[in-house]
């Protein structure tokens, strides 16, 4: 007999054929010839044999269609993890050193834009007093930080220690000053649940560029700028007067 049951793997498929297996083992019973009775029996059987395999076969046609839907869907996952930690720095999660500097590059080549560079103030007595995992802690919650407060189409990311780069599309400078005195004011309130009294500062330079201007020129005059800052006492923000203009 069929079950009624596997339609579920393709409802409504094989009714046709059900209503006319259906009148055939009506036919059956009705028969009175012996010989006939056989044959129609023998040929019910191969009926029901033929709509139970062809249910296999959708059964496990359907199954093979999930497993390939997910086998996609992981390899797109997959990919997508691969694509991101190629873009991004492994510990704090922002952009890493050469992502950002490819970016910035197109970006720079048509518009107007800024370099903000932080760096974190006394970083290695941090790791020497508290440890590197302390210090690792430090890193990511200013990577959180800067990740809240800066927004797309700007790039944010992580040159390397404890040196994080900011470009924005922008040559307005007093937008700049207000976003990088955001930043420093957001840093000094940062704490490290681990070592409440662990108190942070972050020194900062600010660099504007016309378009034509390329990476290692701004990276240089923000970097001697940020070097400012520190020789200056730390904490501070060192702005570069005037925008630079491309060879």
């Amino acid at each position: 007999m069929i079950m009624t049951t596997q339609d579920a793997y393709a409802p409504d498929l094989f009714e046709r054929e059900i209503t006319v297996l259906n009148k055939a083992k009506q036919a059956k019973v009705n028969f009175s010839s012996h010989a006939d009775h056989s044959a129609l029996s023998e040929l019910i059987d191969e009926y029901e044999r033929v709509i139970r395999e062809m249910r296999r076969v959708i059964a496990h046609s359907d199954r093979t269609e999930r497993e390939l839907n997910n086998a996609n869907q992981r390899l797109r996952e997959l990919t997508e993890a691969l694509t991101f930690q190629n873009r991004h720095d492994g510990l704090t999660r922002l952009l890493n050193r050469t992502t950002l500097i490819n970016e910035a590059e197109q970006l720079l080549k048509t518009t107007k834009s800024a370099l903000i560079m932080i760096d974190i103030d006394h970083f290695k007595q941090i790791n020497d007093r508290y440890g590197h995992p302390t210090g690792d802690r430090v890193l990511v919650g200013l990577a959180d930080t800067l990740r809240s407060i800066i927004q797309p189409p700007a790039l944010c990311g992580r040159l390397g220690g404890e040196e994080f780069a900011i470009v924005l599309p922008t040559n307005q400078l007093e937008e700049v000053i207000s976003l990088a005195e955001k930043i420093s004011e957001e840093i000094r309130n940062l704490r490290c649940e681990s070592e409440l009294g662990l108190r942070m500062t972050a020194s900062l330079s600010i660099t504007l560029a016309r378009p034509g201007v390329n990476f290692d020129t701004l990276y240089l005059c923000g970097d001697d700028a940020l070097y400012r800052a520190k020789h200056d006492g730390r904490n501070r923000i060192e702005v570069v007067p005037h925008p630079l203009n491309p060879t």
